[in-house]
């Protein structure tokens, strides 16, 4: 019998020689096992080995001339290099890939196989412009339709091509019984390559620990103020992978989605059962269908073994995402698909999906943000490490920048909170500008980075990225090339005469994630990165400052007003514009309305409200709605809020009309940028604040004069929307019209105080709501400062709330809702024994002066008030 011959074309640039080595004695190993049980033998092909000196175009053409196409494998390999450009491609083997390639289209028979080394490198031995022309190329091979194998090192590659080349001759040649031991080395080769996955998955920053944290995943995205319901409401990862379904989990950006991906399918594996991963931003619409069928032999599988396929990074707003999922879901109709949906920023949205139907049911679940307890484990696992700081005081720290910043507890913004504390710990607290400007300062640490030619000086990076953000914003294009970036800000450092390398800024940029692919360009990965930069550029820039505040764009993002607020906390001339800018919609809103400013609903509720109360109640909203500018069409449902409440109202147009008529959303868009200016404006005209303070509350007021007369189609249909703000009921509101209708009464000033408490509130501005405090006479206002001071608790916080509670009737609405807020705080809040104790004695003063009808108790009455009246704090595994 003759011997069956493959030729094996290996292709690769010369930083690559180890590997090339190991695919000879791979070759050596399978032609004396397999080979000599089925009679074939493979032999490699390399140019330093066949190809003899002679001329051609260039060097390549001969090599190409010699090798031809007298071979039955290609395996291309690539490390830090991508090699020399050639006459016909951007390297000689670059060139070879497209020969192996244009014979696969010809429907020749033909194996390619490619493989990127990822094993972490010195990057002084990285040439930026070589590493992003192989990234570049393996962006080319993913579209098309080429999956490729990640390794780690010549020991890494060596096991999985073992595994790989064995995998391609068993499936031409063995069957089960006679390769039993070569399975067992594939599962082997499978565990190791799931989990270089996975670690791949949670790896950020160079240096960065790995560290797998069991994320919170739910069935609800209904965020309770309350950690305890959120664990409740969980699903827990194993019964996932013990019974796989069809689900589609969403999250936004950064909330982990693909580390989760990949270790369901390491998880699944773990427990002999096999699970598919497929990224969806790599796979064309009319080749998805493919996708698992290749992936699978790549790990030496067949599609029978496929127990679930898990579809990452998938969308509804990319083109043909919904085309994606419906041919996957076709071509595996027998196999559950665990869809991972990124919901991403609506500002670049700009094409509509078509209306595709999916012939599967999908269960939809959500990845929600950390509670405590999971940051601590982050916390603890990474000092270990790196030995910042006392674990207590380090979680503190983290804890309380994610609240200054006002981002999600998520395992990357907590990697990126302790790399800042890595080179830069400070126990006290900052505004977001300053915080974002540390966190440059480390992501630009060349500590972590190649020592370069010139060193990027962030204020520069600042200066030019500013400029670069400014076009973005005037363009209000967000998508760009590298080369757009890169042209752009040269061009801009010519101009004003400044030294910096372009394309290290970016490599940078992107290295750390705030750059990302984004299809074939580049965005910013978190929008409040282009408004930081777009903030430093007003700050050096006037006509580019007067155009955002003269254009209103800050309407569309506050943050810029904000960061820009920020740089030095006295930025009176924002101050000033956007206190007349809210001024005038405000009056707007409140001409238009027609509602007066006096409107107290309250005045008539009680501690324990009774059915007459509640109709007095209602008929002080109805006669406000009734004689007010509002629409007739708001004016009739009120009027017939007890007429038919079981059929759903149709408020599509009506509340459009609302929305564009009194600007409602831009009110509440005016609302958070003036609110987090004042906020950052520490060192700004104390009259000024003070002002400003006072239109901010009565926008508020607005807002909660539009919730009452909304409050019978929110009873009725359970949301109601304004343009781009929607208000909908979430938790319990009672099961009759007339429970759903009393609770958003009472609801009213409680969610307005926590629609913008994050966009106001700081430690600091303690003394400029006293001040309001102290003065304010509309009862309405003067109980939404009381909510804030409780909801934040700055310093002096106990003696505000002490004397407004004297001020109170026993039986009033306002006394009861103070207690209930206390209560809150006392069960739900991150507190220290003091501030408990605190928190439980005002519970007992509010008690007290209910309870025996004097003015202002002493601790004589109070004492009289159980402990038992105070709630079981609620602990969530030690998160406290």
């Amino acid at each position: 019998m003759n011997t069956k011959i493959y030729k094996c074309f290996i292709a690769s640039p010369n930083d690559t020689i180890k590997e090339r080595e190991i695919c000879d004695n791979v070759f050596d190993e399978i032609n004396k096992n397999l080979g000599y049980i089925y009679n074939f033998r493979i032999e490699s092909l390399k140019w330093e080995n066949d190809v003899r000196p002679s001329f051609g175009k260039d060097s390549q053409d001969v090599i190409n001339e010699q090798i031809g196409n007298d071979y039955d494998i290609f395996v291309g390999i690539m490390y830090k290099k991508f090699g020399s450009p050639t006459t016909n491609a951007d390297s000689g083997t670059e060139e070879e890939f497209n020969n192996a390639y244009s014979r696969y289209e010809k429907k020749d028979i033909i194996e390619i196989m490619l493989y990127f080394n990822n094993k972490p490198t010195n990057l002084n031995e990285i040439d930026p412009k070589e590493w992003e022309k192989v990234k570049s190329f393996k962006l080319k091979v993913a579209k098309l339709g080429g999956l490729y194998c990640n390794y780690n090192g010549s020991n890494d590659f060596e096991t999985k091509f073992r595994t790989h080349i064995n995998n391609f001759f068993i499936k031409q040649y063995g069957n089960k019984n006679e390769t039993s031991d070569i399975k067992q080395n594939n599962e082997e080769e499978i565990t190791k390559e799931l989990k270089n996955r996975l670690n791949d998955a949670l790896s950020m920053f160079d240096g960065q620990p790995i560290i797998w944290i069991e994320p919170i995943l739910s069935t609800t995205n209904e965020i309770s103020q309350n950690p305890d319901e959120n664990y409740n409401n969980r699903v827990k990862i194993n019964d996932l992978t013990d019974n796989p379904q069809s689900y589609i989990i969403a999250s936004p950006p950064q909330f982990g989605l693909t580390s989760l991906a990949h270790y369901m399918v390491l998880n699944a594996w773990e427990k002999n059962s096999f699970w598919v991963y497929i990224d969806a931003h790599k796979e064309k619409v009319h080749k998805i269908h493919n996708a698992v069928k290749k992936e699978v032999e790549s790990l030496g599988r067949t599609i029978s073994d496929v127990q679930c396929i898990v579809l990452d990074s998938w969308n509804t707003y990319e083109n043909d995402s919904f085309k994606k999922l419906k041919n996957l879901s076709d071509a595996h109709k027998d196999i559950p698909i665990i869809v991972m949906q990124t919901i991403d920023d609506a500002k670049f949205i700009t094409e509509k999906q078509d209306e595709i139907t999916i012939n599967r049911k999908l269960t939809s679940l959500y990845l929600l943000a950390l509670p405590r307890t999971q940051l601590r484990k982050v916390v603890s696992e990474y000092n270990k490490i790196k030995n910042i700081a006392e674990e207590d005081v380090l979680l503190t720290k983290v804890v309380s920048d994610l609240e200054v910043l006002n981002i999600h507890r998520t395992p990357q913004n907590c990697f990126t909170l302790l790399k800042v504390a890595e080179k830069h710990f400070d126990e006290n607290p900052v505004n977001r500008t300053k915080m974002l400007e540390m966190v440059l300062f480390v992501l630009f640490d060349l500590g972590e980075f190649p020592t370069y030619k010139t060193k990027p000086d962030v204020k520069d990076c600042e200066y030019v990225l500013g400029r670069f953000c400014e076009k973005l914003i005037r363009n209000d294009i967000y998508e760009f090339t590298r080369n757009d970036f890169i042209d752009e800000l040269k061009k801009f450092c010519v101009e004003k005469l400044i030294d910096l390398e372009i394309e290290v800024v970016f490599d940078i940029l992107f290295a750390n994630n705030i750059l990302v692919r984004h299809e074939t360009s580049y965005i910013f990965r978190s929008s409040f990165w282009i408004y930081y930069f777009a903030a430093k550029r007003m700050h050096s820039d006037k006509k580019f400052s007067d155009y955002i505040f003269e254009s209103k764009k800050y309407l569309c993002f506050p943050e810029i007003i904000e960061f820009y607020t920020g740089i030095d906390r006295n930025r009176s001339d924002a101050l000033l514009i956007l206190k007349n800018d809210i001024k005038q919609t405000c009056d707007l809103v409140f001409q238009k309305i027609g509602m007066p400013d006096d409107i107290n609903p309250f005045l008539h509720a009680h501690w324990h409200p009774t059915k007459e109360h509640l109709e007095k109640i209602q008929e002080e909203i109805g006669e406000n709605v009734l004689n007010s500018r509002l629409p007739d069409d708001v004016k009739d449902k009120y009027a017939d809020r007890n007429y038919n409440q079981i059929k759903p109202y149709d408020q599509g147009i009506t509340i459009q009309t609302i929305f564009e008529e009194y600007s409602l959303y831009n009110l509440m868009q005016e609302i958070k940028a003036t609110s987090r200016a004042l906020r950052n404006s520490d060192y700004a005209d104390s009259e000024l604040k003070k002002e400003l303070l006072q239109e901010i509350l009565r926008s508020w007021l607005q807002l909660s004069k539009v919730l009452f007369a909304l409050a019978p189609v929110l009873a009725t249909k359970g949301n109601a929307g304004f343009g781009g703000a929607n208000f909908r009921l979430v938790g319990d509101f009672g099961d009759s019209f007339e429970e759903r209708i009393r609770t958003i009464i009472f609801a009213n000033l409680t969610n307005v105080v926590g629609l913008f408490r994050d966009d106001i509130y700081s430690i600091k501005i303690g003394p400029l709501l006293f001040d309001n405090f102290e003065k304010e006479s509309n009862p309405l206002t003067k109980h939404q400062i009381a909510l804030l001071i409780i909801f934040g608790k700055p310093r002096e916080w106990r003696h505000q709330i002490e004397k407004y509670i004297v001020t109170l009737n026993k039986n009033s609405f306002f006394l009861y809702d103070v207690v209930n807020a206390l209560r809150a705080q006392y069960r739900f809040a991150f507190v220290n024994e003091s501030e408990l104790r605190e928190i439980g004695f005002m519970i007992k003063k509010g008690l007290a002066k209910h309870e025996f009808g004097i003015k202002n108790p002493g601790l004589d009455k109070i004492k009289q008030i159980s402990n038992s009246n105070l709630p079981k704090r609620e602990e969530y595994n030690g998160d406290n």
